[in-house]
């Protein structure tokens, strides 16, 4: 494709090499584009779109330099020379407008473009700018002057590298204060069942003196009111039961979590089912447990607390060779998906936050596996002791 636009380039030639470029474009999407393959049609009017922008960009590039060289009073260029500069302008005008506007329209990136990144754009659009208006003082008479059209050529490619570099550089600066935030929750949530687990430790012990009082109320009552001392001993019981943790695993904050989540599933009127095999969890640090557990399970709420009809959530922990597995179903209404990841429809950092997720699972060499079947979303979770 390259090649055969180059040689029609050559013909000098703007409606064919125009043509050809949509053309070619059009094409070479739809055989080798690997993402959204049932979407051929969108795939390309976006790049058919992409292409006349930049066509659009060029032009503007090109109308600009004549305006400077009129109002700088050279205009006996050597056709060469002149094509030369009409192609290393028009690209630099490009390249700038590419960074600053196109690249944020259709990419919509989460690391927003700081100010500290436009005026670096500015300074560096300022430079290139002087610098070839300077060169083309060398055109002047009909002169040629091919070092000055190589010199041009390195401006392109040196600002092409450096707009690069300082998008990659705010990006990662951005991504790196995420992580941090993420971090932070991370922390925050197991410090939360940290004292969790130390209040239902706590509970546990006065319980277990309470339940010594209740036999001895049921023992001091005579047989004639052995039933009514039953049934407020049970009472008593009921009332206490919620705030005794269910051991599910041999977990401790495995349990602390699985019961705080399925109060709240309770609450929110959702129908839960915990199936937990015996499995061996203390390969996973604490902290991985309330990252991973916490995270999934909150999203599966959120959904499931937002269906019109059934409510549910099934939880199931196994174990396969030397492998752990999590299966969490629960019912959802309609899922956004964006690069094959829901998205919550709460705005940035709401709902689904998975980054977490990952970032513990990868530690144990693990794998999560996202999907929707009507209206069932599945998370199957793979750890590796």
């Amino acid at each position: 494709m390259g090649i055969t636009a180059f040689y029609i380039n050559m013909l000098n030639f703007a409606i064919l090499n125009l043509l050809i470029w949509f053309v070619g474009v059009g094409v070479t999407v739809y055989f080798l584009y690997y993402e959204d393959a049932d979407r051929p049609i969108r795939r390309i009017t976006e790049s058919e779109v992409l292409v006349l922008c930049m066509s659009v960009c060029e032009t503007l590039g090109v109308l600009l330099l004549h305006c400077f060289l009129q109002i700088g009073g050279i205009l006996n260029i050597d056709v060469v020379m002149q094509y030369c500069l009409e192609v290393a302008f028009s690209k630099i005008v490009l390249i700038f407008l590419y960074y600053v506007l196109i690249n944020r329209l259709i990419k919509r990136t989460e690391a927003a473009c700081s100010r500290e990144q436009y005026i670096i754009y500015g300074i560096m659009f300022f430079y290139s700018l002087v610098n070839m208006l300077v060169i083309v003082q060398n055109f002047r008479d009909g002169q040629k002057s091919y070092l000055s059209a190589v010199n041009m050529g390195c401006i392109v490619l040196a600002d092409l590298y450096l707009l690069y570099y300082v998008k990659m550089a705010d990006e990662k600066k951005h991504y790196e204060n995420r992580v941090k935030a993420l971090e932070q929750q991370a922390k925050m949530q197991y410090e939360y069942y940290l004292a969790q687990t130390e209040k239902y430790n706590q509970t546990i012990r006065i319980l277990h003196d309470v339940d010594k009082h209740i036999r001895a109320i049921e023992n001091l009552y005579g047989t004639e009111r052995e039933h009514t001392a039953g049934e407020y001993a049970e009472a008593i019981r009921s009332t206490l039961a919620p705030l005794i943790p269910m051991s599910y695993t041999e977990n401790p904050i495995l349990n602390i979590l699985l019961t705080d989540k399925n109060a709240v599933m309770q609450e929110k009127g959702i129908h839960s089912d915990i199936k937990i095999d015996n499995v061996e969890l203390s390969y996973i640090e604490p902290i991985d447990i309330t990252t991973i557990f916490g995270n999934l399970l909150d999203n599966a709420i959120e959904a499931a607390a937002n269906v019109d009809g059934e409510k549910y959530i099934f939880i199931k922990i196994s174990a396969y060779h030397k492998m752990t597995v999590v299966h969490i179903e629960n019912s959802c209404g309609n899922v956004k998906w964006k690069k094959r990841m829901p998205v919550s429809d709460k705005g940035k950092g709401r709902g689904i936050g998975l980054l977490n997720v990952k970032q513990s699972i990868d530690k144990y060499d693990g794998n999560l596996q996202l999907k929707q079947d009507g209206n069932k979303f599945v998370a199957d979770l793979f750890l590796n002791s």
